[in-house]
């Protein structure tokens, strides 16, 4: 409801995938994972919105598997990760926006600015999301 977004339920697979994680950021952790998961989720968050979860490794691995021979350091690796997961979460506010830039900044919780700047640095054009 806070993000204003259509999810109803959260499948049952995903609610075991939830109750199984270790939670080491505790309530704040939970409330970020859920997050982002009613961000990309259309009526039912599924296992497939919670990758973190599923995977039990960094996102950025399966991006870069040829990185995964030790040439990378744990931060790097989170860089990656986190670069990654903000390119998907822009992506998919965008998309659920229908490329209005304006709307999928409040979604992701920051000002227009900051989305632009990071749309520019990461190749994102909004017109790539609008109805044709």
């Amino acid at each position: 409801m806070e993000l204003r977004r259509p999810v109803r339920r959260i499948a049952e697979e995903a609610m075991q995938a939830l109750l199984r994680h270790d939670w080491p950021g505790n309530v704040r952790e939970l409330k970020n994972v859920i997050r982002k998961a009613a961000l990309v989720a259309t009526d039912e968050v599924t296992v497939e919105h919670l990758p973190a979860l599923t995977t039990g490794a960094p996102a950025a691995a399966g991006a870069a598997p040829e990185h995964a021979g030790g040439d990378l350091s744990l931060r790097e690796v989170a860089e990656l990760a986190a670069v990654q997961a903000e390119r998907e979460l822009i992506r998919h506010a965008l998309q659920a926006t229908k490329g209005n830039k304006s709307q999928a900044a409040r979604l992701l919780r920051t000002d227009y600015t900051t989305l632009h700047a990071k749309m520019k640095r990461y190749s994102i054009s909004a017109r790539d999301f609008m109805p044709r």
